[in-house]
């Protein structure tokens, strides 16, 4: 007896989706261990326990693998509540938000050190991030109308580095802050900067 189709087409694409995590964590993995220019598909597919063939079916290429930690850490963001559905937020929302969104990218670590690497190292930005980065872009003109658009866009800037996973990977790998300890010093950077700016200073200008 068989499942029926409406029954069995969601449980394929449950198994299709823990296959594919399996792959990119493997190659998360892989690409520590081994570096981002040195590893093979071979190696990827023996880590995760799957045929070459497999590998393929799932990633054609070695291009799509990568992407596919970028599309990984997405859906891990997105299942954590990020990016909130707000069109704005406060001064202390942004410190709020980063202080979560670096906690959560802790629960993955291998996963964001991995996409991080391959960001770096192809110079090519992985991953649908606009959301994010208009909820943030939008939110720092909303509270800083006094400035203008170059000292917006430089605040913006900073404030999405410090929203950003290689922050994340600085403050917790060549400086060893627990990621609760690099969370928060990031929320509090966050938190400084709008102050000063609240109190009349100007990004890259003085006060």
């Amino acid at each position: 007896m068989t499942l029926p189709e409406a029954a069995a087409s969601p449980l394929r694409e449950r198994q299709r989706g823990f296959t594919r995590r399996l792959i990119v964590e493997a190659l998360s993995r892989v690409i520590l261990e081994t570096g981002i220019h040195q590893f093979s598909m071979q190696e990827v597919a023996d880590e995760a326990g799957v045929s070459l063939r497999t590998l393929y079916r799932y990633f054609p290429t070695r291009e799509d693998l990568l992407a596919g930690l970028a599309v990984e850490a997405d859906q891990t963001l997105r299942e954590a509540g990020f990016p909130p559905t707000v069109n704005s937020l406060s001064s202390d929302g942004i410190a709020v938000l980063v202080d979560d969104l670096w906690r959560a990218m802790g629960k993955r670590p291998d996963l964001v050190r991995a996409l991080v690497i391959a960001n770096m190292a192809t110079g090519f930005q992985f991953g649908p991030r606009k959301e994010h980065h208009q909820l943030l872009r939008h939110s720092v003109e909303s509270m800083t109308p006094q400035l203008t658009s170059k000292e917006q866009h430089r605040m913006y800037a900073v404030i999405r580095y410090l929203a950003g996973s290689l922050a994340w990977k600085v403050l917790t790998d060549d400086f060893g802050l627990e990621t609760e300890d690099a969370a928060e010093t990031a929320a509090w950077a966050i938190r400084t900067l709008i102050r000063d700016i609240e109190a009349g200073g100007r990004p890259g200008g003085r006060s």
